[in-house]
């Protein structure tokens, strides 16, 4: 492991969060993009898939970390296990 891993996971929460800020969506400490249109983005971890459904949507920046994504987003779905 990587010193800077170590220092990041004392550090931060490191834990799956979605903020919505200024119209766009930001999701943090992501799995995977299973699905990506300009209508509908599927993002996944390992306990949840969220869908981001709207128009014109975009994949703005993305990092390891986070995804922001913006474009006209009418509803975002969160499907989560129930464990």
């Amino acid at each position: 492991m990587k010193l800077k891993e170590v220092i990041d996971t004392y550090t931060q929460c490191n834990k799956f969060e979605i903020q919505v800020i200024d119209k766009k969506v930001k999701i943090y400490y992501y799995d995977a993009i299973e699905n990506f249109t300009s209508n509908m983005i599927l993002i996944k971890n390992a306990d949840a898939i969220i869908k981001i459904i709207g128009k014109n949507l975009v994949i703005e920046t993305m990092f390891k970390e986070y995804v922001i994504i913006s474009g006209k987003i009418f509803k975002i779905e969160f499907e989560g296990s129930n464990e």
